[in-house]
This record gives structure tokens, sequence and C-alpha cells, in this order.
């Protein structure tokens, strides 16, 4: 099995951190020693957000905590709204400690083009059920590769709020955010749009810059990253293979996997994010069947540098490039392909940030956290298989000397077949037998389980309520084994909780934790 990245990171495992800038704990230098902004591409940030309707200032000296998520229907699930409220505790509580300005920034990635991934929106039902909304554009075969910048937004839109509305628990908020909701989207022109205006009335309290990188400052801003991969297009592949190569020998998962010619860039063709190779010294597109010259490339660069985009590892190099970042607030699946990237900012001449863990988190209605207490269950424990915590459940529930009768019998089997082992050994006749005796032990403990799964699920009535809360403990806080901050929108919470939701979870969670932490509503 591979090593786990995040465990070995939080932990500062030695041979894991040699890949990283530095440790989490290093923060306070990436501070001190960020430059300051490009000023240009200040004023076009803050003329930004208030197109998002918001009131924002920033000093240019501040150095920058970031973060950053694609577009998501409905903000997504969970873990985008604990990544930005990583960042802005984060700026708060390292602004005080440094002395320098810090501003936590929220990178929404406008250029990706993963549709499959982002139409979905998976809901907690007020019947404590699962629920999944799926956008279906007018045009449905027009959106495959397009930039979430491009992709449009249709009327069907408007149903999906509704319904979303309707089978979340509500409160008297309930009116008043499904009314922001339609109005946005109307207001919008596009997924990447309508996000950004979503998150940007999440944080609306709070200092977060909400940015995208379709802003023409930032296109022009990152031309001198795109013209070097231009000059040396296969590169930056390179790297990331041969840093993949070394993390492989160290048994960890490698997670950005490039063929040889595949170049750290994309190019839009016909509104449709393109993959770019280079092989015989030409550039190619292959799903454009187009190929062309260093030169032809570089002149179609400066001509319409907004059809240029990165790929994920060139993305965070960009990052570099436009901010002064300090620290990029990053989750466990980002965390591992950012140890391949090192070797990538060392190319073009910029310092790798600190990388620091997001906050994790499950919100725990009341009476499910009276069940996790009655049956002795962790947060983590709702991942596991139903069956187990039905058996622990019934356990915790079970009144009886049965299953202490049993476990005291099995106990002296267990004894009994190791005496007679230890006798046909002391009498030179062990050779033989043992390994009869050994299947004679398992099949004895098979059968001693089995009548223990008996005696626990003698009351069919109990065993069924048991299964019916254990259900209700899963689909909560852990839906298909994962944790719930992976599937759930926080609409399936805001309808309830009102615009003070995450406020009120900025109070509650500690940024300085890498654990789940279990926030009561």
């Amino acid at each position: 099995m591979a090593r786990d990245f995040w465990e070995d990171y939080c932990g500062e495992n030695p041979a894991l951190m040699s890949f990283f800038a530095g440790s989490p704990r290093s923060i306070g230098a990436g501070v001190t020693t960020a430059p300051h902004w490009n000023q240009d591409l200040l004023q076009a940030v803050l003329q930004y957000q208030s197109r998002l309707g918001l009131s924002r200032t920033c000093d240019d000296n501040a150095a920058v905590i970031i973060t950053g998520q694609q577009p998501g229907l409905l903000a997504g699930p969970m873990f985008t709204i604990y990544k930005a409220m990583t960042a802005v505790l984060l700026a708060g509580q390292t602004a005080g400690k440094t002395g320098r300005p810090c501003v936590p920034v929220f990178w929404v990635a406008a250029d990706d083009h993963d549709f499959e991934e982002v139409r979905s929106v998976h809901l907690l039902g007020r019947k404590h059920e699962r629920i999944t909304l799926q956008y279906d554009p007018d045009e449905a075969a027009m959106v495959d590769a397009m930039p979430m910048h491009r992709l449009p937004l249709s009327q069907s839109l408007h149903e999906i709020i509704d319904e979303a509305t309707r089978v979340t628990t509500g409160s008297e908020c309930r009116a008043e955010i499904a009314a922001f909701l339609h109005e946005s989207l109307d207001a919008s022109a596009s997924m990447a749009d309508w996000f950004a205006t979503i998150m940007a009335r999440l944080f609306r309290d709070t200092p977060l810059l909400v940015f995208t990188p379709a802003l023409p400052a930032a296109r022009a801003a990152c031309l001198p990253i795109l013209e070097k991969e231009i000059a040396e297009p296969l590169e930056t592949t390179r790297l990331l293979r041969e840093t993949g190569d070394r993390l492989r020998a160290l048994d960890y998962a490698v997670q950005l996997i490039k063929s040889p010619s595949q170049c750290a860039f994309f190019i839009e063709m016909g509104g449709r994010r393109r993959r770019v190779c280079f092989e015989k010294e030409r550039f190619v597109i292959p799903d454009e069947a187009i190929s062309c010259t260093p030169d032809e490339m570089r002149t179609m660069l400066h001509a319409a540098p907004e059809r240029f985009s990165p790929n994920a590892a060139l993305r965070c190099v960009v990052q570099q490039a436009l901010f002064p970042v300090a620290v990029c607030v990053v989750g466990p699946g980002e965390l591992a392909y950012w140890a391949q990237l090192k070797p990538v900012f060392e190319r073009h001449d910029l310092p790798m940030p600190i990388l620091y863990p997001r906050m994790r988190g499950a919100l725990v209605r009341l009476k499910t956290a009276k069940l996790l207490r009655k049956f002795g269950f962790s947060i983590e424990d709702a991942t596991l298989p139903e069956e187990t915590l039905v058996d622990r459940a019934l356990r915790a529930e079970y009144s009886g000397d049965a299953l202490a009768a049993l476990a005291r019998r099995k106990l002296e089997l267990g004894a009994v077949l190791q005496g007679l082992e230890h006798d046909l050994e002391t009498l030179g006749a062990a050779k033989a037998p043992a390994p009869l005796i050994a299947g004679m032990s398992e099949r004895l403990m098979e059968g001693m389980k089995r009548i223990e799964q008996a005696l626990l699920h003698l009351d069919a009535v109990k065993t069924e309520a048991i299964r019916r809360q254990v259900r209700r403990i899963q689909t909560e806080l852990a839906p298909d084994q994962k944790p719930q901050e992976r599937i759930y929108s926080p609409f399936s919470f805001l309808f309830e909780q009102g615009w003070d939701f995450v406020p009120r979870l900025l109070h509650a969670m500690d940024v300085n934790r890498c654990d789940m932490q279990e926030v009561a509503l």
C-alpha cells in the first residue's frame, strides 16, 4: 500500500519534506520574504471584487495566503468552503504573528474544463437521504471541453435551485437564500461567474479576495511563463516525470502522470480547451488535427493570450508569478501533486510557497451526535462498512450474559488447542498434526463468530432499528463511505442555517488542526 502524503506531511516525515519548500511551521519566513504586488494586477483584482458586490482594499505589500477550486454547482462540495475558511483564518493569524499584512485569496479555477466533475450537486435531504441533482444544459454536446469561464447557464438551473430549496431542511432564511441564487444566476455569464458570485456572498463578511485567471491583466502577467514553455516545450513534463519516479521509489503514489510529448499548457480552439503536444519539432493539437512551429505558437500567444491556460502543474507556478504568495492552502489530493512541483518552480526562478493543510470538518446535527455517543462511534468510524457499524452498535446495545459466556469459552477453546499442540510437541509428534490443529482452530473461531452474529441479531426488530440509525449516521457523515465534506454542497445546510453559516464555522473551527473537526449544528 502506498504511503499517506497527508499523514507524512502533517507529521513532517523527512523523506517527504525534501520535496517541499518547508514545513507548515515555517509560514512566517515565507510571509516576511514575499515580494510586493503587481500594481496593474492589484487594481484589476480590486475592480473584480466590486463586480462581485464586495467592498475590498488591499495593501500592495500584503503577502498572499492563497487557495482555490474549480467551479462547482451550488458551490461544489463543503471542502471548498473549508479551503477558503482556512485561508481567511490563517491570513489573520499570520499577520498577527509577523506584523506584515496578509490577504486571503481564492482562485476560481475558471480555466478547468471537466464538465462531468461539476455538473452534479449532492444534497443532504431533510429526511436524511442523499439527493443528487444534475445540470443538463440545453445543448449538452456543446459543452464538452469548454472552460468554466465559457460554460453557459441555462434556465434549467432555476429548476435545480427550486428543487434544492424544496428537499433540504429549511428555516425562515430559505426564501432569501433561494432568491439570491435565482438573481445571481440570472446576472452571471458562465458557470465560473456564478460560482465566484456565490463564494463572494458566502465570504462577504471576511477579507477574502475572489480571483479569476480570465482577467485580462492576469493573462498578460503570465505571458513570460508561457513563452518559456513554448521555448522549451517538454521540460516541465520531464521534471514532473523524474520527480514522480523519485516519489514512487519512496512508495508514494504519483498524482501527475504525463506522456513524454505532453506540454504544460492548453489552447482554446473553437471555444474548447485543447491539449497541446510537441512532436518532431512541432506543436500538435490532437483533437483539432492541427500542428504548428514554435514561432507560430508564440505568435498565437501574443495575438490572443486569453486562449492560453496552464495545466494543473504549471498553474501553481503561474499563481506564484501573479501574486506574492507565501502560503498555499491545499487538500490531500493537491498535496500529492504539489510534491512533484519543486523542480518546476526552480526552472522558472520562482519560490515555491509553503503548503498548509486545509481544515477538515464534519457538520453533525443534534440527533446524529446523540447516536454517535450512544454507540461509541467517532466521525471517522462512519466511513466503515455498514455491517461493521451495525455489529458494533448491536454490541453497544446488547444486554445479557450470552456474549460474555461465548467470549469466555472462546478463550478456553483457544487454550485447549494450544495445550494440545504443546503436548504433542513435547511427545515429539507435533510436526505432522500442527497444520491440522491450526485448521481446527481457524474453523472453531469462525464458528464462534457465526454464533456471536446469531446472538447479536436474535431480535430482528431491534436489529432493523439500529440499521436505520447507522444508515442515518452514514448518510449524513459518510455517504458512499466518503467524508461528508467531499460530497455535500454547503447549501445542504445553508437553507437552514442562514447567511451567518460561514461566520459561525469560522468561529467554531481551529485552523491549527489537521484532523477531522466535529462541528455541531
